[in-house]
């Protein structure tokens, strides 16, 4: 995916450094629309990763939740128990793993947009329409 992702963005770069002519522009409106294909695949991917590792963190929260607030006979206050579970190692590294998870998630969706507005603007191109 990265190759790809690179590969389309030095296409952009190439487009306004030597510019394109109308057969390259139809061939480049079509290469990002299959960019986009690809970037939803991934999205797919990356998204049931997020939410997989979503639930995974509200499991572990909650399961040392029970365990904090069951530990004694005086229950602590609920301040006090999301400290515990907020500072528990486990907690913060599944946490961790979720916002990478998220922010690259969140990366793919960019790039699915920024090659719709390549798509739209080659196609342009192609049909010969150079706004303005």
């Amino acid at each position: 995916m990265k190759k790809l992702l690179e590969s389309l963005e030095q296409k952009i770069v190439s487009s306004y450094e030597e510019g394109v002519t109308v057969d390259q522009a139809e061939k480049l409106a079509g290469e990002f629309l299959y960019g986009q294909v690809k970037v939803s695949q991934a999205l797919k991917d990356a998204d049931l990763d997020s939410r997989m590792k979503k639930s995974g963190v509200k499991a572990i929260r909650a399961a040392i939740y029970m365990a904090e607030a069951t530990k004694s006979e005086k229950k602590p206050t609920e301040a006090m128990l999301a400290a515990l579970i907020d500072s528990n190692d486990l907690v913060m590294s599944e946490q961790n793993s979720l916002d990478v998870s998220e922010v690259s998630r969140d990366e793919l969706e960019r790039y699915y947009n920024i090659f719709n507005n390549a798509h739209i603007h080659f196609r342009g191109i192609a049909k010969g329409s150079f706004g303005g």
